[in-house]
């Protein structure tokens, strides 16, 4: 008999799994963003400065093959104030978008897009202390919890200075939940836009670091294909380049034992980013037994013209992205939310 694996960070939860078993493939999946417009106006317009996504658009998407939603919101519309109730018109938003994800057989991580800030604060200052992000995640698992269905995305990209102080908070979050008996898989994320290309460098120490002790945690990390990993540019770099960028990360992943998110990453529509973005995802089919799923950037209902966009056109027109992502979301990928 092989030994058995226990890594602090198994997840899916079950605590330990022979060297041998098989893992699920990678969820396949995209970002539905849409909710998280308009961040300069709060709490803005629904459906005018900001719009959750349809059930159409699940459908769409679901016919493609898809499993998995990432859901963008902010955390000032879904709490206009620390420690006190949540929205009821956007908490039932997403409440809604979960449930149609839910009828469609797909997973949903619920990312909380507020770059580990409240109106501008950071969390862990006199103006956020860490109990307000304990709190409103408390919140959220009253709604959500024990739901395997729906993933807890903690926070996006943390603009926290220290990867230490951020696992710290993390920590008390996972703690709070864990402590309610919550159920759920929870994603954790790391500073420095959370880059795959030196996860190891920025992340690694710290994130190691966590412990949950519902053993259903994984770690998320976002990688763009542009020249100096921001996702703000059309060009991409040479196809060769493209494993060294994801495999840190992945590296890391396994030397722990643990499970990952390839949260975000997104090209252009151009030859050469096409075929970075088969590369990546090639990569990732050939490293499954580390990852959990990947969420393509971006879908939703606002973006427009958008370079990286995979909405179709308003006739129909499927944009060249979604040609490449489509082979790698057939049934074999396919399987019931966790």
């Amino acid at each position: 008999m092989k030994p058995l694996i226990c890594g602090f960070a198994t997840v899916l939860g079950v605590a330990c799994g022979t060297a041998t078993s098989a893992w699920a493939e990678p969820l396949p999946g995209i970002n539905l963003e849409g909710a998280a417009f308009g961040s300069g106006k709060i709490p803005g317009r629904d459906n005018w400065d900001y719009m959750f996504p349809k059930k159409d658009e699940i459908s769409y998407y679901t016919g493609h093959g898809i499993k998995f939603f990432r859901l963008p919101f902010l955390w000032e519309r879904l709490q206009p104030e620390l420690f006190a109730g949540l929205d009821p018109n956007y908490l039932g938003h997403i409440r809604d978008f979960v449930a149609d994800a839910k009828a469609a057989h797909a997973t949903v991580i619920l990312d909380l897009h507020n770059y580990g800030q409240y109106h501008g604060a950071l969390i862990g200052s006199d103006t956020v202390p860490v109990t307000a992000f304990v709190d409103v995640w408390q919140r959220l698992a009253q709604v959500f919890g024990r739901d395997r269905s729906v993933v807890f995305g903690l926070m996006n990209e943390p603009k926290q200075s220290s990867a230490q102080e951020w696992a710290a908070i993390e920590q008390q979050v996972i703690n709070a939940l864990r402590a309610k008996d919550v159920k759920n898989t929870i994603s954790v994320s790391g500073i420095q836009w959370d880059g795959a290309h030196n996860f190891p460098q920025v992340n690694g120490e710290a994130l190691a670091g966590l412990h949950d002790p519902g053993k259903a945690m994984i770690f998320e990390a976002h990688q763009y294909f542009d020249r100096d990993h921001s996702g703000t540019s059309p060009d991409c770099v040479p196809v060769d380049q493209v494993v060294g960028r994801l495999s840190p990360f992945t590296d890391w992943l396994r030397a722990h034992h643990a499970r990952g998110l390839l949260g975000e990453f997104g090209v252009s529509g151009n030859e050469g980013c096409l075929a970075d973005l088969r590369a990546a995802l090639t990569f990732v089919g050939q490293t499954a037994d580390v990852w959990y799923g990947w969420t393509y950037w971006a879908g939703g209902p606002l973006w427009g013209n958008y370079m990286y966009s995979i909405e179709p056109s308003k006739d129909g027109t499927e944009k060249p992205q979604m040609t490449v992502l489509k082979d790698f979301m057939g049934k074999k990928q396919g399987h019931s939310p966790r």
